[in-house]
């Protein structure tokens, strides 16, 4: 462990006026020191973030020697965090290796042996089984999962965190507005559900745009809510906490009459199709600056557009990082963005400027190789697909086009990464699938991708799943070049090579005497090339009569 202390992983930063909630602080004081792993669990909105974040703080406040907080949504995001926690711990005072193959599971070994004042915090769990693997069975670290629901046949401790009372939606409205005004907050909390996350909003709204009580709900109540329904996957409308979508939007229109030149309604845009776990705000400034934040080729500086994230922060839309270094999103608030932009037909304009910027990420990871990063970008990508609605058989050939990029990048990070086979294929079989589809079975990238998809097969020792894509790609060189181009000479070449390393010898043979005739005709027999051929055809001949020699087996 780096000498002193460590503050690890995406720590949110503390939101103005957080109403500290003493008696449910206590009652997750109790709980861990009773049980190292307790488990805090509400509806969405209701700030389970925040009490984890106040327990963190604390913790950080008095010197504790870890402090990590990992987001959980999904697998990527939850590997990519355990991978910077690990990396954040130097290995010359007790702390990890870099580059550890398993960084996740290696945190969890060393928790387990030295995990004296160390806290890690898994923020936004859905699936507790992606957790179970790394969090410590013994030892003295301390673990504090938020999660919407309990663990079922878990060991855990849970702590329900309710939406606020009355006197807790009262303080916190007139902490943040200023106004003397009971009757009105109440008014408020009533028509908002008491839900910490809409009163959150309201309260940003009411303070910076001077209004009162009444104003508020007088503008909340014309709103057309409607277009702002959150919808499930059947594009039914899914039930939401009351005022959700009211606030979300209010707090919308005041960003956007603040910015006339319209970055923020971009910027969250943007944020809405991304993955709520964490955003570099780096990102948002290159796309910006390349015009495609805006749209149109318009391009807005860097520093606009750290402005922009500051005003949206401050309309309580985004939260940034402690290190003020990553920008996120409630998923409440990304849900309701996007259902209006479903509605309005800017999906796929949102999309698209979402996927430049995991483009560009992919970029920046490519010249850097951080597999911390590499993992990030997987989950933007994961979140993208889904936030995006566009499957294999989407019928959106425009959407599903844009998806394209983003999700062949994804793939490569994947081989790159050479640890999630299945994964790779998750992703590779339908994708290789929509590039033949969407672009042609001869295109470029179609090409590229079932190379690399096979070359990840044969790392993978499964040389016989590698076959199908290679004997596609001989079939498109053939087509477009022809049966002597070298293109497709070296499609042949690989696909013979290929029934070789599956212990199929005998169907190498006619492919490598192909090889081996257009090279004598084309280079000559003298060639290297033709002898290189000649070679293997040589050894596939002998392993075939092996083959044939070897006693099959009775029965």
């Amino acid at each position: 462990m780096a000498a002193g202390h460590v503050a690890a992983g995406d720590i949110p930063e503390q939101r103005p006026d957080l109403q500290p909630r003493p008696a449910l602080l206590r009652q997750l004081n109790r709980a861990s020191q009773g049980s190292p792993l307790v488990v805090l669990t509400g509806v969405e909105g209701a700030g389970k973030s925040q009490l984890a974040l106040a327990y963190a703080q604390a913790r950080l406040l008095s010197s504790w020697r870890l402090v990590a907080w990992v987001n959980a949504r999904d697998a990527e995001s939850l590997l990519a965090g355990l991978a910077a926690v690990t990396e954040a711990m130097a290995p010359s005072d007790g702390g990890i290796q870099p580059g550890t193959a398993d960084p996740g599971k290696a945190l969890r070994y060393w928790l387990e042996a030295d995990g004296r004042r160390c806290l890690l915090v898994f923020d936004g769990a859905e699936d507790f089984g992606l957790l179970r693997p790394f969090i410590p069975a013994t030892g003295a670290a301390r673990v504090l999962v938020t999660a919407e629901r309990e663990p079922v046949q878990e060991r855990w401790t849970s702590v329900p965190v309710d939406l606020f009372s009355t006197e807790e939606a009262l303080a916190f409205l007139d902490g943040r507005t200023g106004l003397a005004d009971d009757a009105g907050a109440a008014a408020v909390a009533e028509e908002l559900g008491h839900l910490p996350l809409a009163l959150d909003q309201a309260a940003a709204v009411i303070a910076g745009q001077h209004l009162g009580y009444a104003e508020y709900l007088a503008e909340l109540r014309e709103l057309p809510v409607g277009d702002y329904l959150v919808l499930n996957e059947d594009g039914e409308e899914q039930p939401h906490p009351p005022g959700v979508a009211e606030s979300v939007l209010l707090s919308l229109e005041a960003a956007r009459a603040a910015d006339p030149v319209g970055v923020c309604a971009s910027a969250m845009e943007v944020m809405a199709m991304l993955s709520p776990a964490a955003v570099r705000c780096e990102l948002l400034g290159a796309a910006g600056q390349a015009g495609t934040l805006l749209g149109g080729g318009r391009r807005v500086a860097a520093s606009m557009v750290d402005e922009a994230l500051k005003q949206l922060s401050q309309w309580s839309l985004l939260g940034f990082s402690r290190d003020g270094q990553v920008i996120s999103a409630h998923p409440l608030v990304a849900r309701v963005i996007r259902a209006g932009l479903a509605r309005r037909g800017r999906l796929a304009t949102a999309c698209r400027a979402a996927a430049w910027v995991v483009e560009r990420s992919a970029e920046t990871i490519a010249e850097a190789r951080d597999h911390v990063a590499g993992r990030e970008m997987l989950g933007q990508v994961t979140a993208l697909l889904e936030n995006a609605g566009a499957q294999a058989d989407d019928a959106d050939e425009e959407r599903g086009k844009i998806l394209l990029r983003p999700r062949v990048l994804a793939l490569r990070q994947l081989i790159e990464l050479g640890d999630d086979m299945e994964r790779v294929i998750a992703i590779g079989e339908p994708l290789t699938a929509d590039l033949e589809r969407l672009l042609g079975p001869g295109h470029a990238d179609t090409l590229s991708v079932l190379s690399s998809f096979a070359a990840a097969y044969h790392a993978a020792g499964r040389d016989a799943d590698a076959i199908p894509l290679v004997q596609r790609i001989l079939a498109a060189r053939e087509r477009l070049l022809g049966a002597d181009d070298p293109g497709t000479l070296a499609a042949r070449n690989n696909l013979a090579r290929a029934y070789r390393a599956a212990g199929r010898p005998a169907e190498a043979i006619p492919l490598f005497e192909q090889n081996v005739a257009a090279c004598e005709r084309l280079l000559g027999a003298g060639h290297a090339r033709t002898l290189a051929s000649r070679r293997s055809l040589d050894l596939a001949r002998q392993e075939s009569e092996r083959a044939g020699r070897r006693p099959r087996p009775e029965g």
